[in-house]
């Protein structure tokens, strides 16, 4: 025996559980979309405001692309995490029907 052993219930619950994870974190980031883009371009279009815009705008711009996509990443956690779950209850289950049949 190797030691390991696997939840099965335990990690199909936290696999389900990704789901209201994905969703909160989507809220969260159409929150803050509706929020920056109702302020808009705040840094004003003098000099130094636009020297800002050049040094911060687009790393900005690619932190919210990155949180937009946060949500389905959660997801595919939660899907791996089931995918998991299920591949270890099939070779478990096949272990055990190995072991049954050469006791018989």
């Amino acid at each position: 025996m190797t030691g390991f052993d696997a939840e099965l219930t335990k990690l199909n619950d936290g696999a389900g559980e990704f789901t209201g994870y994905s969703e909160r974190a989507g809220k969260i980031v159409a929150d803050l979309s509706g929020v920056l883009d109702s302020v808009g371009l705040c840094w004003g279009a003098d000099e130094i405001g636009q020297s800002f815009a050049r040094g911060h705008v687009a790393k900005a711009d690619e932190s919210l692309t990155e949180l937009d996509g946060l949500p389905a990443r959660f997801g595919g956690v939660g899907e791996r995490f089931a995918a998991t779950a299920k591949t270890y209850g099939q070779v478990d289950g096949g272990a055990a029907g190995s072991l049954r049949d050469v006791h018989s």
